[in-house]
Parts: C-alpha cells; structure tokens; sequence
C-alpha cells in the first residue's frame, strides 16, 4: 500500500455503523415483495408481447417500465413501502393474469 493511503473499510465501518443482518421475518418479507413484483413484471411483459394495437402496446410498456424501476429499487424498499406492495400487488397480479387468459 503507498504511503499515506489508509485500508479500504467497508462502507458501513467508513460511515460509522455497524452492519445488522436482517431478521428472518424481514427476509421473508423481502423475498415475497421481489417475487410479487417479478410477476407482474413478468405479467405485463407478457401483456406487451400480446397486444396488436400500438396504443395499447405503449399503455402496456409504460407500465413495465414503472414496475422495472419497481424492480431495481425493490431491495431499498422501507418497510412501509413492502408492506403496500404484499398488500395491493396480489390483487393486481390476478387482474393481469385473468387478462393473459
């Protein structure tokens, strides 16, 4: 290591904190949440590959792209925030499905 370079710290120990691992019911919860919103990632995918009419096609893809970015930012989710998803999205993914059938 050059001179005057300090090591490398993990970002939490360089923040201050220390890092605490997630309860099991939390990482349960995460897990549903990430399931929930694959799925109707994957319903509204499925939907836009379906649809003949190109307004309807790009309804449908404004859609993916909101729930693609729902995807991404899944893991900095709040608690709050998963629990709107494990309420609302079961319902949704039924529409979706019913829609696929």
């Amino acid at each position: 290591m050059p001179d005057g370079e300090e090591p490398r710290k993990h970002i939490t120990e360089a923040l201050g904190g220390r890092y605490v691992a997630p309860s099991d019911e939390e990482r349960v919860e995460r897990e549903r949440v990430r399931n929930l919103i694959q799925a109707v990632l994957s319903c509204y995918r499925a939907l836009v590959s379906q649809e003949a009419d190109e307004t309807r096609r790009a309804e449908l893809q404004a859609e993916e792209a909101l729930y693609t970015e729902e995807s991404r930012r899944q893991i900095s989710m709040s608690a709050a925030e998963r629990q709107e998803v494990l309420r609302t999205y079961p319902e949704l993914l039924a529409r979706l499905r019913a829609d696929l059938s």
